[in-house]
């Protein structure tokens, strides 16, 4: 059909698609303060202060201190030596610097050691604790598989 073909149709009033009458605007919903909500991506929200926010499970950085200096964790190699020694670098730092002025530096490494050793015992012991109780349930099916395998070549 051509241009001008529609255009004459348009004039006898001949259209090929429905009239729309009158207009309903999109809806919103007005959540009151404090109201929380998910939403189909499955975010949850909520009203705080008049402005929505969303909920997040994950803490915010910072949330450790280091326990001589009460310092916030915020930087990476902070956090790296707070998860090992609960310090900061710089506290962990005069901590060690200290043992060496005072002599106990090897003995304090031999303790850090066998604190370290007697976690991975811990670990081991439950882990043949595990095994134990499987009672030895080995699966025939994969070794007959791997033998029968090598049977044919």
């Amino acid at each position: 059909m051509s241009n001008i073909e529609k255009i004459k149709k348009m004039a006898k009033g001949i259209y090929n698609r429905p009239i729309q009458i009158g207009y309903e605007g999109k809806k919103t919903n007005q959540r009151k303060e404090g109201e929380e909500w998910t939403d189909a991506r499955g975010r949850s929200w909520i009203i705080k202060d008049g402005k929505r926010k969303q909920i997040t499970k994950v803490p915010p950085r910072g949330f450790d201190k280091c326990n001589d200096c009460e310092r916030l964790i915020l930087k990476t190699i902070d956090q790296q030596t707070y998860d090992r020694f609960q310090r900061c670098k710089y506290c962990q730092m005069e901590f060690e610097a200290n043992l060496h002025r005072d002599g106990k530096w090897n003995d304090w490494v031999k303790e850090m050691e066998e604190k370290r050793w007697e976690a991975v015992l811990v670990e081991y012991e439950t882990e043949m604790k595990e095994i134990k109780k499987s009672n030895g349930v080995f699966d025939k099916t994969v070794a007959n598989a791997l033998a029968n395998n090598e049977h044919r070549k």
